[in-house]
């Protein structure tokens, strides 16, 4: 936590040094605070008696903006800090910091982000590694380019990399610190005024660092990763947009298994003996299949819904990439301008490679309801409620096994009007 806290501290005065160097735009800030209290029946999954959590907390936004011509510069600070104790809430602390400059050209956008956080892995990704409940400390960096060759073709790319790190659970470990890198160019051409072709690629990889030599960077998974894809954008009607795209891609992994002992004939004074050498095992495979997105979206005055279904391999903890299979229906609905009203269903199944200590294939439910009244013009109250479920197949488990969770989130904010300095 604090080499955190100071890596927190270094990205605030690296943004006061270019607030210093860029006095000619205007400097704005929309801060909102808010209290919240927090009710979960098993938020860490861990299907045993009396695991019910019950928390409250404080929790600030403090995004800063700096604009000028051409150039947008944001600081966006957000922290929360409660009486839950250690990271088995997903309510616990956390500790946010993203920097985003965006500079725009007449045909081109730059953009690069920096990002440090530490949270609890409950918080962070629930439907991923909602049955650990550990600190979770990551940095992220992108950046990412695009620009307009002529009225219809559009080339960009986008780099990313991040690294994240867990706390040691109690009991049998789970989640596996890691690197992972990628880079995707991608090409879009306007066919028509209501449709675009893209095509795009992506390579990367993705390194699992043993939490014993994590401080040194050695690896003991690795995955190398690419996949090629082609898709359109059209806009149905005024309302509705539908974007797919579909591709092939393949993943070769590499674990380094515990050493195993044999036994090796050697010369010694006393004449020929046997002795015990270690020898690194070292396992391959490939992950070879298609990845693919469709996502349809509705824009009304009042109704916005979004559908989408994917498959991809995604960075997740486990010892390889895994193969992520997501289905998802949101929906917001205002009904007034006091009240609002949202609404989300997931399905997700990651497929990991066979490796020691991962489970073969886990299938997570998520839906959640909130309500929004609008208490004055600056304080909202939130009323929202969340069931997670993660269930492993008849087919891995011996008997198959399911275990859910309840939520219940109560949250007073208050936005604070936005003023320039």
């Amino acid at each position: 936590m604090t080499g955190s806290r100071w890596a927190l501290l270094c990205w605030l005065l690296a943004a006061m040094v270019s607030a210093d160097r860029a006095r000619a735009g205007v400097w704005g800030m929309d801060p909102n605070i808010g209290v919240l209290g927090d009710y979960s029946t098993d938020p860490a999954l861990l299907h045993e008696p009396d695991t019910n959590v019950g928390s409250g907390g404080v929790q600030a936004n403090l995004p800063t903006t700096y604009t000028d011509d051409d150039f947008k510069f944001v600081v966006q600070p957000s922290f929360r800090y409660g009486d839950s104790h250690g990271y088995s809430s997903v309510a616990s602390n956390y500790e946010h910091l993203n920097i985003v400059g965006e500079y725009d050209t007449e045909r081109s956008t730059l953009t690069a982000t920096g990002g440090l956080s530490q949270d609890s892995s409950l918080s962070y990704n629930y439907l991923a590694n909602g049955s650990v409940g550990v600190r979770r400390e990551g940095a992220v960096g992108d950046l990412n380019w695009d620009t307009h060759l002529t009225e219809r073709l559009e080339v960009g790319a986008d780099a990313n990399s991040q690294r994240v790190l867990y706390g040691e659970p109690v009991g049998v470990a789970v989640l596996t610190d890691y690197n992972y890198t990628s880079i995707s160019p991608n090409l879009k051409w306007a066919e028509t005024e209501r449709s675009k072709i893209t095509f795009s690629a992506n390579v990367a990889r993705y390194d699992s660092l043993d939490s014993r030599d994590a401080e040194d960077n050695s690896t003991s998974s690795v995955s190398r990763s690419a996949n090629l894809q082609l898709g359109f954008v059209t806009q149905l009607a005024e309302q509705w947009k539908l974007t797919a795209t579909g591709g092939y891609s393949r993943a070769l992994n590499a674990i380094n298994l515990d050493e195993y002992l044999c036994c090796e004939l050697v010369s010694t004074p006393q004449g020929p003996e046997f002795e015990y050498v270690a020898v690194p095992v070292k396992a391959e495979s490939a992950q070879n299949g298609s990845v693919y997105a469709l996502n349809l979206t509705h824009q009304g005055e009042q109704l916005a819904l979004t559908a989408s279904v994917s498959q991809q391999l995604a960075p997740t903890g486990f010892a390889f990439l895994s193969r992520q299979q997501s289905f998802e229906l949101s929906a917001v609905f205002t009904l007034s301008e006091r009240w609002s009203f949202s609404g989300d269903a997931r399905y997700i199944r990651y497929q990991n490679p066979p490796a020691s200590g991962t489970t073969p294939e886990v299938n997570v439910q998520y839906y959640s309801l909130a309500a929004n009244w609008a208490w004055t013009e600056h304080l909202t109250l939130s009323l929202s409620a969340a069931r997670v479920s993660n269930n492993v197949p008849a087919s891995i488990a011996a008997a198959g096994y399911g275990v859910a969770s309840n939520e219940v989130t109560l949250t007073v904010s208050r936005q604070f009007d936005h003023f320039n300095f």
